[in-house]
């Protein structure tokens, strides 16, 4: 380009090459502006992407947040270590009440060796009141209650010893969860604590990172914005370029109208002398100007390279953590917390099974104690009718005395059945009260932390999730504003695009002007219309050093009110 306006130049340049020259850097320069400001717009959108996905970032690394999730880890953590000694009391519970059947078997075991003796006497009563009419029908009347008595605990004892084996199945199920939860639940319990710690620790370093990710990016964006609005140039440039080719119109005009006629064609000649040497200055301030601002923008954009590497870096030692050594915090909390769900999922079966065997073992107890209160009465009604036996026979003198004797026997075999029967009842009552806390205790076992514990899993993985998505963005959007910033240094330099434009078109102007005569007297109505279209105070102090008193009753344009940013980038896209 440069060697084309040498070319020019020497060619002997005059008005229409100056005006072709100008035409061509007004075309340029409308054309790498707008182009200039689409780039600069599309670095903003791509910032502004880069933010909202840092703000999604910052949201999941929120303090309260992170608490909230990190407290009821904490929940679910002493929950999960609680569940080692519940089941060690609910095992010894079992146990308890598993001893308290073996005693009961022992007092049964009593009461049936007592109802043995019992029978062998009722069998002796109906020999011995043979020769009696009136005791055949108290002897078979006493045998037929002892047999039902011993026929009751019998069945009582067939009903203890099932349900000492319903306790067994129930203790195995017991021991079997135990042994599983101590093997386990320490080991996930330490982990998890463990993590969370770590994890609080890594959220608030990668939030102050992201902080600082974001507080680059609003740096760029402040710069962009400052670009923007220095893209002004673009159309001041164009604007002065404009007020310089149309100065040539009016120059134009004035020397067509009857006004110059009057002049010689010397004065002619210096009156176009005057507006080229205006035109020279009017467009050596311009390109003095233009550099200045457009170094000025170029020393902005270039300072975005800096700004996007140091976004990459804080991006990569965002990533780091889940690239690196640290990559397992969340994932290990989701496993132990997976492994913790399986646990209580495979166990929760067998804990339910145990606790509704423990209720079957309360309604047996309930069954068991009525069953104990029927032999009870059947004591009662062996005592008297071995009592009423007593008294008939005392009666009958020396007729009746052996049956006296059996009756008496009887009577005192049947007390030894208070004893065991209330000590059954008693150790009954306390399986009872056992079973009970065994049934109540479920509310606080395996089987109601196994929806905290998917809740807690499902909160950790939603976390990961999120936090995965957001650095695979910011990967992308990184990479994007940083290859977007690159082309902008390069496609924003208008100092080496548009800076020989420009000088060519001044260079044409100041050959022109250099060898010309120039006075203004004559044209001072010229000098007014010129000074009229002018927009910039700089121009009409250069325009005053060439018209003194033309510009004097010349309108001046109207001041314009300050401009929004957002007005403000709009001029600077034209």
């Amino acid at each position: 380009m440069a060697y084309a306006i040498k070319a020019t130049v020497d060619a002997e340049p005059d008005r229409a090459t100056l005006s072709e020259r100008l035409s061509f850097a007004h075309a340029r320069i409308e054309t790498s502006f707008l182009e200039g400001g689409a780039t600069l717009v599309s670095v903003m959108e791509m910032v502004n992407g880069l933010i909202e996905t840092l703000d999604r970032f910052t949201r999941t690394l929120d303090g309260e947040t992170a608490d909230a999730t990190i407290e009821g880890l904490k929940r679910t953590i002493s929950d999960l270590a609680n569940l080692p000694e519940l089941a060690s009391t609910r095992q010894a519970s079992f146990d308890r009440i598993s001893d308290l059947c073996t005693t009961a078997f022992g007092h049964v075991d009593e009461m049936r060796e007592t109802f043995r003796y019992l029978k062998v006497f009722a069998t002796t009563v109906k020999i011995t009141g043979a020769g009696l009419a009136e005791f055949a029908e108290f002897a078979d009347e006493i045998r037929e209650r002892i047999l039902f008595g011993a026929q009751e605990i019998d069945r009582f004892a067939i009903e203890l010893d099932r349900m000492r084996g319903e306790l067994s199945n129930a203790r195995l199920l017991s021991a079997g969860i135990l042994r599983d939860f101590e093997a386990t639940i320490p080991t996930v319990v330490a982990n998890l604590a463990e993590n969370t710690k770590r994890m609080k620790a890594q959220h608030e370093s990668m939030a102050k990172l992201a902080a600082e990710v974001r507080t680059v990016a609003g740096a760029v964006q402040r710069k962009i914005a400052t670009a923007l609005s220095a893209l002004q140039i673009g159309d001041i440039t164009r604007q002065r370029i404009e007020h310089v080719q149309t100065s040539f119109v009016l120059l134009d005009a004035f020397l067509a109208s009857a006004e110059a006629a009057a002049l010689s064609p010397k004065e002619h000649a210096r009156v176009e002398g005057t507006i080229l040497r205006l035109a020279h200055a009017q467009l050596d301030e311009t390109m003095i100007d233009f550099r200045e601002k457009c170094a000025s923008i170029f020393s902005t954009i270039s300072s975005f390279s800096a700004d996007a590497s140091r976004i990459l870096a804080l991006r990569d030692d965002l990533a780091r953590p889940r690239n690196g050594s640290d990559v397992s915090i969340l994932t290990i909390m989701a496993g132990d917390l997976g492994q913790a769900c399986a646990l209580v999922a495979g166990v929760e079966g067998r804990s339910q099974d145990s606790t509704a065997l423990a209720a079957s073992v309360t309604e047996a107890v309930h069954a068991l104690i009525a069953m104990i209160e029927t032999i009870r009465l059947i004591k009662t009604d062996i005592h008297h009718m071995a009592l009423n036996s007593n008294l008939r026979c005392s009666r009958l003198g020396d007729e009746g005395r052996s049956v006296n004797v059996v009756s008496g026997e009887l009577r005192n075999f049947a007390g030894k059945l208070e004893a065991p029967a209330d000590a059954v009842v008693e150790e009954m009552r306390l399986v009872e009260t056992a079973a009970a806390a065994l049934s109540a205790a479920q509310e606080g076992d395996v089987t109601s932390l196994g929806a905290p514990l998917a809740d807690a899993r499902q909160a950790i993985a939603t976390v990961s999730a999120e936090m995965d998505q957001s650095i695979d963005a910011l990967a992308e959007e990184g990479n994007a504003v940083f290859g977007r910033i690159a082309s902008a240094v390069q496609a924003l330099d208008f100092q080496s695009d548009l800076g020989d434009v420009l000088e060519g078109c001044v260079m044409i102007a100041g050959d022109m002007a250099a060898g010309a005569d120039a006075s203004s007297a004559g044209a001072e109505e010229l000098g007014r219309r010129i000074y009229a279209i002018y927009t910039m105070a700089q121009e009409r102090d250069i325009h005053l050093a060439f018209f003194p008193a033309g510009a004097a009753g010349a309108p001046l344009p109207q001041p314009v009110a300050a401009k929004t940013d957002e007005e403000l980038f709009e001029d600077a896209l034209f």
